[in-house]
C-alpha cells in the first residue's frame, strides 16, 4: 500500500523539466544567425527565419506532449498495479481470517467461549473495515492532491509556453514591419534578438517558479503518512482487545 513519493516527484517534476525543450537559446539557433553576421540578409530572410523557428518551437512541443503524456500513462499504471496488488493483500487476508475463525468455533464447546467467539469475529471485522476505509481515504485524498498537482503544473507549464509564443509572434511581426518600413536590417535583426532574449528570461523565470511547485506535495504526503500511520495503530489496538478478550474467555 505504500507508494513511492520519490517516483511522484520525479513524474511531477519532469514535466516542468520538459519546458527546456522549448529553450529560446535552443530556437534562436534554428535562424543561424552566423549567416548573416552583419545582419544585412535579416530582412531578406525573415521569412525563412520565421519558418525554422515555427518548426523547432512545434518540434519541441510535440516532444513535450508525448512526454507529458508517457508520464500520465505510467502514474496510471503505477496506481492501477498497487490496487490490484492490495486488492489481491485483502483477499488473502480475507481468507486467512475465515480459516482462523473457523479453527477459533471449532475448539469452542462452552456457550461463554462460542460467544467469545462470534464477540472477537465480529470486533476483527469491523477492526478490518475501520483500517479500510481509513487507508483508501488516505490514499484517495493522496491521489487527489497529486492530480490536482499535475494539473496545477500543467496549466502553469502551458501559460509559460503560450506567453513565450505571444512574445515570439509579436517579435516577428515587429520584424516584418520594421523591414517593411526600410528601417536597416542590422537594427532590426538586433531588435528581434533583443525581444527574444526578454522572452527567454521571462520563460526561464516562468520554469523556475514552476520547478517549486513540487514542495507543496510534501504536506500531503505527510498527512498521508500520518493517516496510514494512525489507521494501523488504532487496527493494532482493536486486535489487542479482541484478542485478550477471547483469551480471557478460553482461560475461564
Amino acid at each position: 500500500m505504500k507508494m513511492n513519493s520519490k517516483k511522484f516527484f520525479t513524474s511531477l517534476l519532469g514535466m516542468a523539466m520538459a519546458m527546456h525543450l522549448f529553450s529560446p537559446a535552443v530556437i534562436l539557433a534554428a535562424s543561424h544567425p552566423q549567416r548573416s553576421r552583419d545582419g544585412q540578409n535579416f530582412c531578406a530572410r525573415i521569412d525563412e527565419i520565421t519558418l525554422r523557428i515555427d518548426q523547432r518551437v512545434a518540434d519541441l512541443d510535440t516532444k513535450l506532449q508525448t512526454r507529458r503524456q508517457e508520464r500520465l500513462d505510467n502514474l496510471t499504471e503505477r496506481r492501477g498495479a498497487r490496487n490490484e496488488q492490495r486488492t489481491e493483500n485483502r483477499s488473502r487476508w480475507d481468507e486467512n481470517r475465515a480459516e482462523h475463525f473457523a479453527n477459533l468455533e471449532a475448539r469452542a464447546t462452552t456457550d461463554a467461549q462460542k460467544q467469545a467467539v462470534a464477540a472477537f469475529k465480529a470486533a476483527v471485522e469491523a477492526a478490518v473495515a475501520a483500517r479500510k476505509t481509513a487507508i483508501d481515504a488516505a490514499i484517495q485524498s493522496f491521489q487527489q492532491s497529486v492530480d490536482q498537482a499535475i494539473a496545477s503544473r500543467k496549466s502553469a507549464v502551458d501559460a509559460a509556453i503560450s506567453a513565450f509564443k505571444s512574445s515570439r509572434t509579436v517579435a516577428v511581426e515587429k520584424a516584418k514591419a520594421d523591414c517593411a518600413a526600410g528601417v536597416d536590417p542590422k537594427t532590426v535583426r538586433e531588435t528581434f534578438r533583443t525581444s527574444i532574449k526578454a522572452a527567454q528570461e521571462k520563460f526561464k523565470s516562468d520554469r523556475q517558479a514552476i520547478e517549486k511547485l513540487k514542495d507543496s506535495l510534501e504536506p500531503f504526503m505527510l498527512a498521508r503518512k500520518q493517516a496510514l500511520e494512525q489507521a494501523i495503530a488504532d487496527f493494532k489496538a482493536a486486535m489487542e482487545k479482541a484478542r485478550s478478550d477471547l483469551k480471557a474467555a478460553f482461560s475461564q
